[in-house]
């Protein structure tokens, strides 16, 4: 299961069910809505370790912007390039994690949601109604973490899954402005799309530009995300640019 040409980790989705020999691996999404679950306390655990955070909101921050930028990104892509919404709504979503990052997702039903109305409105209900958005809620009840910022974790993943495509960069801009445009959470006010040319080829590509921060650089890694609202969008433009 994967959106079309694009079979890089970020969007790869497993089918079915895990072998029973590895189904302890393997984190139920719609468990991680529940503030008090222990498989939250696991994913955020993981993340606490890895990256030697020193709060657990902090921890919940990153927990927020990689998850989105990687649980659901498939999803994005998939609407963006085929006008389709895959079902990767909590329900039917297991992850898998053993530090900084998510290593794993799977669909339980592998399926395309039949079209009713809007895709768009079909998304934001399947991967921030029904998902993302519950999860940051969770997260904001375990930690205290602000619940503005843990939206702006999502709206970074998100944009991210589209930003990180090789497609055509006129077309992955238009859907995100659709996308983000009424999207519950109030995500279009949390960051912006911006265009830079690649230093290695001239081709264009597009990269987000974050106003909330996820505290990455308080943790053991002391390094700002590119993406980071506390450099100016001048030097994020630069070094996005120079990354090619």
């Amino acid at each position: 299961m994967s959106s079309g040409a694009h079979r890089r980790s970020r969007w790869h989705i497993e089918a079915g069910l895990p072998p029973a020999a590895q189904a302890a691996n393997w984190l139920a999404a719609d468990r991680l809505l529940n503030p008090t679950s222990p498989e939250l306390g696991r994913l955020l655990a993981y993340e606490h370790e890895a990256a030697g955070h020193r709060t657990a909101h902090a921890a919940a921050l990153t927990v927020m912007a990689v998850y989105a930028g990687h649980v659901t990104a498939a999803a994005l892509l998939h609407w963006a390039l085929h006008d389709e919404v895959l079902d990767l709504s909590a329900p039917n979503v297991l992850v898998t994690a053993d530090g900084h990052g998510i290593t794993g997702v799977r669909a339980r039903r592998p399926r395309t949601l039949p079209q009713e109305g809007s895709t768009v409105r079909q998304l934001h209900d399947t991967v921030l109604d029904r998902h993302l958005l519950p999860f940051a809620d969770a997260l904001h009840r375990r930690t205290r973490a602000g619940l503005r910022q843990l939206r702006g974790g999502i709206a970074h993943g998100c944009a991210t899954a589209l930003c990180a495509s090789d497609a055509d960069p006129d077309l992955l801009e238009r859907r995100w402005n659709l996308f983000a445009e009424d999207a519950p959470g109030g995500l279009a006010a949390l960051g912006r799309v911006a265009r830079v040319r690649r230093a290695s080829n001239g081709a264009t590509r597009l990269v987000y530009l974050r106003r909330t921060c996820c505290l990455y650089y308080t943790s053991a890694e002391a390094v700002r995300c590119a993406s980071c609202c506390l450099t100016s969008e001048e030097e994020r433009l630069k070094r996005y640019a120079a990354r090619g």
